[in-house]
């Protein structure tokens, strides 16, 4: 008897799990509406979900329909172009849906928040959607962290590629904040500290005298967003100009960085003499 009770309550508990899903359904189909940014395709999107008579009220519009929606999200993204929305967890009751959301920019400023309530029709759709702007809220100390470290990350990975993939100088330019350091270990024939992008550029030139490069592993990239700090370690194989010889040298290069720009770097070689005599030895 015991067991029958139990196959019972799992299949009620499977069948309230269903139901939330289903209920679910509308509100994730709803959200990819919302971060469509073209309208035809966002349109066929809503058409899903939506009915003539479905009604959306928040702060900004009240509005009935699928084309008046769809309007709304069209002046939407034209004052926030680059906007990114994010959502947290639903709670579901009877044919109710709410849920919290917030929506970003494309360096992660937050440009508002608030709390949407949807009632649905039972039968896949949803017939209004009441939306409630918070002033007050923001972004969490481990959403800000996340944010900045994703952030740091691509500036990195942007002047990598342009160091030693495509060489653009322009591209890198722009990454480097003004009077940033560049210190070069002293026992390199082209060491020493480097003061802003002109004398990086010549340390670069000095360094070409001495070695040919290839990557012969890509980096792994490391971080510590609290002091906005991002190490790399990969492995460059170097052809020496005056010896021919080549060697394989891990290297780890320490990243300082501020408001989005490269305020200092640091690269520490695997074995500093090594690679120094590497360099000096002839044929």
């Amino acid at each position: 008897m015991r067991k029958i009770y139990f196959i019972c309550f799992l299949f009620m508990l499977n069948s309230l799990f269903a139901q939330k899903k289903d209920k679910l359904t509308p509100i994730a189909i709803y959200e990819k509406a919302w971060s469509e940014h073209n309208s035809d395709a966002r349109l066929k999107i809503l058409k899903t979900i939506w009915l003539d008579d479905s009604t959306f009220e928040d702060p900004s519009a009240s509005v009935k329909g699928i084309v008046a929606l769809n309007n709304v999200i069209n002046e939407f993204y034209k004052k926030f172009p680059d906007a990114l929305l994010t959502s947290g967890s639903k709670v579901v009751k009877d044919n109710y849906v709410s849920w919290d959301w917030k929506i970003l920019d494309s360096k992660n400023k937050l440009i508002m928040g608030g709390r949407d309530f949807a009632r649905l029709n039972g039968k896949g759709q949803i017939s209004k959607i009441i939306g409630f702007w918070n002033p007050e809220v923001t972004l969490s100390e481990a959403e800000i962290l996340e944010h900045l470290e994703s952030d740091n990350f691509k500036i990195v990975a942007q002047y990598y590629e342009s160091v030693f993939k495509t060489r653009d100088l322009t591209t890198m330019a722009h990454l480097i904040e003004e009077g940033a350091i560049y210190s070069q270990a002293e026992g390199l024939p082209y060491g020493g500290t480097y003061r802003g992008f002109n004398e990086w550029t010549k340390m670069y030139a000095k360094s070409a005298e001495f070695f040919d490069l290839e990557i012969e592993k890509e980096p792994v990239y490391f971080s510590d967003a609290t002091k906005n700090e991002v190490i790399i370690y990969f492995t460059i194989k170097c052809k020496a100009k005056k010896s021919g010889k080549t060697l394989s040298v891990p290297v780890s290069e320490h990243f300082d960085l501020k408001n989005g720009k490269i305020t200092a770097i640091r690269p520490f070689y695997f074995d500093t003499k090594q690679f120094a005599e590497f360099l000096k030895s002839r044929k």
